[in-house]
């Protein structure tokens, strides 16, 4: 199969094809000529061709296409790619394959957390479960509430694929540390009789034999804690819990103060950490709860700063896996609320 496809790849252009990024072969005239000659269907085509096939490359394809109205603005993005001939739109049989199998799945992850979803399939079920509710892609503003780890930014960049670059209201081990403020900030960028999203939760490492806790980490021979904070929070909890230790004191500046509030906020939950078999994995569950009730009165005091749309509050745990693999993130809680902050529908399997 690879080594047919090679052959074609190769052969096409002497027989005036062009295999584009997406591995589609089309009539080399399409391209030979200037893009301002060519009619807004066309120049649509062009911009169809710089996306795979897969449902995450046609979910973008389709968002850059609500924004590119005008040819201009066709012109212009066509011309950012590189687009400008034959030779610029077409790629290599590496490309091809490779596009398609970039991250591969990490089945650990769904013995550890069953009925969790890898990022693109998260992507597909948060935009048909919005879209059955009369959320528009062009008018949703998407805020995320999710740690400062680099390692979860993939996850940030699926959600700004959908609805554009995402509102960060999260700060250490997943915590909306922006408050009511900056969802009121937040709530006044919504577009003009737009809507909301906000997705929210702490994170946890799984690396490569499945241990729940820490994860291998891009260019670093041995992994570590995943969620740090959070790991670091539960042994401070666990420390007083058991009388080790004495209780931290309110900051009185904002050096640490993050993770002072991480401690004090998971501190509830100390007995639950104490008795679990396995509480690393345990601990994200825990993060959880304590975030959603934060995040519930957050929302309840600042929700009615949305105009005249709603607010979708989608809660979970991200999942981090080692590289090369697909992250997830595991649903828990999917809830609607009105202008008002007042929750008026559970939708999580709408």
């Amino acid at each position: 199969m690879r080594i047919c496809l090679s052959l074609f790849l190769t052969l096409a252009p002497a027989y005036g094809f062009v295999v584009t990024q997406n591995g589609r072969v089309r009539p080399a005239a399409l391209f030979a000529t200037s893009l301002e000659s060519l009619s807004v269907p066309e120049l649509k085509d062009m911009v169809k061709e710089q996306y795979s096939g897969s449902i995450m490359g046609k979910m973008r394809q389709d968002r850059v296409l609500k924004k590119l109205t005008m040819k201009q603005d066709l012109i212009d993005f066509l011309d950012s790619k590189g687009v400008k001939g034959p030779e610029s739109a077409t790629t290599s049989l590496a490309e091809v394959v490779s596009e398609e199998t970039d991250l591969k799945s990490f089945d650990k992850v769904q013995e550890i957390f069953p009925n969790s979803l890898s990022n693109a399939d998260l992507a597909t079920f948060i935009t048909s479960t919005l879209s059955a509710k009369g959320y528009d892609d062009g008018k949703t503003l998407v805020a995320t509430s999710l740690c400062c780890d680099e390692v979860n930014r993939p996850l940030e960049e699926e959600l700004s694929n959908l609805y554009d670059t995402n509102f960060n209201m999260g700060g250490l081990a997943g915590f909306p540390f922006g408050g009511a403020t900056s969802f009121g900030a937040m709530a006044a960028h919504i577009p003009d009789g737009g809507s909301c999203l906000v997705v929210y939760g702490p994170h946890v490492g799984v690396d490569s034999t499945g241990a729940v806790g820490t994860v291998e980490r891009r260019g670093r021979a041995n992994g570590g804690s995943c969620c740090g904070s959070a790991v670091a929070a539960s042994g401070y909890v666990g420390s007083v819990f058991k009388g080790d230790a004495e209780k931290a004191a309110l900051p009185e500046d904002a050096l640490d103060a993050q993770q002072y509030f991480v401690g004090s906020m998971l501190m509830p939950y100390a007995e639950r950490l104490d008795a679990a078999e396995e509480k690393m994995k345990e601990l994200p569950y825990a993060l959880y709860d304590a975030q959603t009730e934060l995040m519930g009165r957050i929302v309840e005091k600042s929700g009615g700063a949305v105009a005249d749309g709603t607010t979708a509050v989608l809660g979970g745990i991200q999942i981090n896996t080692p590289p090369g693999y697909s992250d997830y993130f595991l649903p828990l809680s999917f809830k609607l609320h009105d202008n008002e902050g007042k929750e008026v529908e559970d939708i999580m399997w709408a």
